[in-house]
């Protein structure tokens, strides 16, 4: 069984909704969830004039292979309703695979660590309330090394009912 982390993002229809149900369809697929982090609202990153997102990481254990759950995980983000009009535009839901073990895949539709996790908050934050000790495989630099020396900008804060 491998350790995986998810990232999961919502900023379109009724956030929180979104969130808790990619979470309830990823439980029902057979992946063990282990810890979910805070959930955050968050400044959109790299669009800025859409809706601000919802954010949380998910710690998940699984035998699929990288493959089989990005395709069980693009289904959910289906059911969801998801559909990509323009890059990092709005969505029901969004689901990235942060980390896969200590895999390092670099593939056309698959590419692990994901690309740009270390230049985000929305991502390291909540990888932090799962553990500062998480460590990029590539780099080799902890989630706490990693967020200290971001220059993400936007704002992120914590979510609360």
């Amino acid at each position: 069984m491998e350790k995986i982390y998810l990232s999961l993002g919502s900023n379109k229809g009724n956030k929180i909704q979104n969130i808790e149900l990619a979470i309830k369809k990823i439980n029902h697929s057979g992946i063990r969830i282990l810890n979910i982090s805070k959930k955050y609202i968050t400044e959109p990153w790299g669009k800025k004039d859409q809706n601000e997102f919802l954010n949380c990481i998910l710690e998940i254990e699984s035998d699929l292979s990288p493959w089989k759950l990005l395709k069980i995980l693009k289904k959910i983000e289906l059911e969801l309703g998801k559909k990509i009009i323009e890059r990092w535009g709005e969505r029901t839901i969004d689901i990235d695979i942060i980390f896969y073990g200590n895999k390092n895949i670099y593939e056309k539709n698959l590419i692990i660590p994901h690309p740009r996790f270390h230049l985000r908050k929305f991502v390291l934050i909540p990888l932090c309330d799962i553990s500062y000790e998480i460590t990029d495989p590539f780099s080799k630099k902890t989630i706490k090394e990693l967020l200290n020396s971001v220059d993400d900008t936007n704002a992120i804060r914590l979510y609360t009912i």
